[in-house]
């Protein structure tokens, strides 16, 4: 991908990180290996999205070894890695060779894990991170590659929103809908674990995202 695809990819993720900033926490037990996942109602599909479509899964493992799986994955062709200092959070991105976990053939796919900074109560500075972890699957198809993306975020939708409590927010350029990203809330907290997205970026590129916000202990 060139610079301005780039560019044009991170304004719309962080696009749709600021429309429901929110999070799932799970806990990791003391001196277990195995962490302890809250549940409440839609964590078993929650759960089974995350098996359909992430080789890697945070939910199965430790910070460490998910990591360590995540970061060595075969399958990733290319792959960056930026630790986290006293000034910068962590961030890890790869793109993978021939997968696609969709309902059409991607022609690129990437992975993102990224921790990022959220305000818990703004009265009194209260400040925490949370890891965003990232699935986009591209199609650089034009107009056909944009009916794959949708169609995609509308079957995903079929399966699931009827386990989760949903809300829509539309991503516009100008007037131009270029973009819709659906926040799944789980019955009973008023946080949302995970968000899809469908997005035309330009006339040639189009992708669907699926978005997951941990919080690990």
């Amino acid at each position: 991908m060139d610079k301005r695809i780039i560019l044009t990819v991170r304004r719309l993720l962080l696009c749709s990180l600021l429309i429901s900033m929110t999070i799932h926490s799970i806990g990791q037990a003391e001196d277990e290996q195995t962490p302890v996942v809250i549940h409440y109602p839609g964590t078993g599909y929650l759960l089974k999205i995350v098996k359909s479509y992430f080789r890697s899964d945070p939910y199965q493992h430790d910070l460490g070894f998910f990591l360590k799986q995540l970061m060595n994955d075969p399958m990733l062709v290319t792959k960056s890695t930026k630790l986290k200092t006293d000034t910068s959070f962590f961030y890890f991105q790869g793109a993978y060779k021939n997968y696609s976990p969709y309902g059409f053939l991607a022609d690129h796919t990437e992975i993102r894990l990224a921790e990022m900074e959220f305000i818990i109560d703004d009265s009194l500075s209260l400040k925490d991170t949370l890891m965003v972890y990232q699935l986009l699957g591209f199609s650089f198809n034009g107009k056909a590659g944009l009916e794959s993306v949708k169609n995609e975020f509308s079957k995903f939708n079929r399966h699931y929103s009827k386990h989760f409590v949903t809300q829509s927010s539309e991503i516009k350029k100008g007037p131009e809908i270029v973009g819709v990203t659906e926040n799944y809330f789980m019955y009973g907290i008023a946080v949302s674990p995970l968000s899809v997205t469908w997005a035309k970026l330009d006339e040639f590129q189009n992708v669907f995202i699926i978005t997951l916000r941990v919080k690990m202990k």
